[in-house]
């Protein structure tokens, strides 16, 4: 088996990690948790993640009892995860694969995302 290459992403390009035709192991940049970014930011790169199981993303923050909070209310609070639901129904539109947007969706936190 061969060893996944590694990249950096900086989320300039959202829909970069859909060209990658081999599976990546991914490290994000910046710091997706630092207070000025916003949740509407944060939705469309957790969906491009999400969308992308075959890749493992790796974040680093700063501030990760707000990784923490960001998860908990995807999780747990309807209305932030239909905001979330919508940036990814976006991508997939994007994409040209609006018929995937149905469905329940990923399960929260993420299985192919982790923090350091």
């Amino acid at each position: 088996m061969t060893q996944n290459q590694e990249v950096t992403w900086s989320c300039d390009i959202l829909l970069e990690p859909f060209s990658w035709k081999d599976p990546k192991t991914v490290r994000v940049q910046p710091d997706l948790f630092e207070p000025e970014i916003r949740n509407a930011l944060r939705d469309r790169v957790f969906a491009a993640m999400a969308l992308c199981p075959e890749h493992r993303f790796w974040l680093r923050t700063a501030y990760p009892q707000l990784y923490s909070q960001y998860i908990e209310q995807i999780a747990h609070d309807r209305l932030e995860w239909l905001a979330w639901r919508v940036s990814a129904s976006k991508i997939l539109e994007e994409l040209g694969r609006r018929e995937e947007a149905a469905g329940e969706g990923p399960a929260w936190p993420l299985p192919n995302v982790d923090v350091e």
